[in-house]
């Protein structure tokens, strides 16, 4: 009985002298951490920030994605805008999974987040990327991590170092992103601008406000429904398929766009209108590739815009002169990017 006594006191000396250690640690431990990483990438400012500013873009420049081949991503609420959601769930060793919530956006200098780490331990945190301008070519980019943990768990930040465990993967971030960005940008300088004359024409088209996350369904959809209709009404097309660009609304994230077909003749149908583009001088950049990777040649277009104080004279239209059933090779996908100048 005496032995069980004294064991007994052994025991609870033991646990008050842990819980007296983590204490007095808890009071010389540092109560928030803060890991920042920038870097000079040679891109513009508006470029550099759209890989920031939308989840789609960050598993090209993530550290972790480069090091887990089976992380899967997925983005809910509107991409780019506060609220969305970037969901992730990996190899546990590597990278977990999560979510981040995208809390807030300066256009085109500022993005923040809250991270909520849920496997292989669960943590929550905040951070953000900015971007500054440099110049018109360059830009800088920093990826920064912050929180901090309640007394006396603070301690733990003794033997677990934010600044050790996370600062080589935001290096190793930023120098993704830079590549990104600069090979981006290098593919928009290739780019040939052409002046042509835009033969314009009568076009079977249906309208609509659509989100980025859903324009190629919208398309897709509405080829499917042009086509039936044109079939239908007996008339024949004049050429290839095209989308044409109004304008874009940042509140709501759409974009007014509309899916045509150059026919000749009037075509009848739900939801299709007719709509006639009268010829017009215009810029054009023949672009192969993927339509997800097209908005290169849009960004060298409006460089090209401002650049020389042009005006646009009209919607922005891509034909799509490929048809993919037939081409598998997205690489020789061609669409023709036109701007009606004045």
């Amino acid at each position: 009985m005496k032995a069980l006594k004294i064991a007994g006191l052994t025991i609870l000396g033991l646990v008050l002298l842990i819980i007296l250690v983590v204490v007095v640690l808890g009071l010389i431990a540092p109560r928030n951490y803060h890991v920042e990483r920038s870097i000079g990438i040679n891109a513009p400012q508006e470029l550099v920030f759209r890989q920031v500013q939308y989840w789609k873009n960050w598993t090209a420049w993530s550290p972790w994605a480069e090091h887990d081949s089976t992380m899967k991503v997925t983005v809910e609420g509107i991409d780019g805008r506060d609220g969305s959601v970037y969901h992730w769930e990996g190899d546990p060793k590597i990278t977990g999974s999560g979510e981040m919530t995208n809390t807030g956006v300066t256009p085109n200098e500022k993005m923040t987040y809250h991270l909520h780490f849920m496997v292989p331990w669960e943590s929550e945190s905040d951070g953000h990327v900015e971007v500054e301008k440099i110049s018109e070519d360059s830009t800088k980019a920093t990826w920064a991590f912050y929180g901090d943990y309640p007394f006396p768990w603070n301690a733990m930040l003794l033997f677990m170092p934010m600044e050790k465990m996370m600062g080589p993967n935001f290096e190793r971030g930023m120098e993704l992103l830079k590549e990104v960005c600069e090979k981006k940008r290098e593919k928009i300088s290739s780019f040939e601008i052409q002046t042509e004359r835009f033969r314009g024409g009568n076009y079977a088209a249906i309208r609509k406000e659509v989100m980025l996350s859903d324009m190629r369904s919208f398309f897709e959809t509405s080829y499917s429904t042009l086509q039936k209709a044109i079939q239908e009404s007996g008339v024949s097309f004049a050429g290839v398929p095209a989308g044409f660009f109004y304008e874009w609304d940042e509140e709501t994230g759409k974009t007014e766009v509309a899916a045509a077909i150059p026919v000749r003749g009037r075509v009848q149908g739900d939801s299709v209108q007719m709509i006639r583009i009268a010829p017009s001088k215009a810029l054009v950049i023949n672009y192969y590739g993927p339509y997800e990777n097209v908005e290169l040649a849009h960004f060298a277009m409006m460089d090209y815009f401002q650049n020389n104080n042009l005006t646009l004279a009209g919607s922005v239209v891509e034909e799509y002169v490929t048809d993919p059933q037939q081409e598998l090779d997205p690489n020789k996908w061609l669409t023709r990017v036109i701007y009606p100048v004045q």
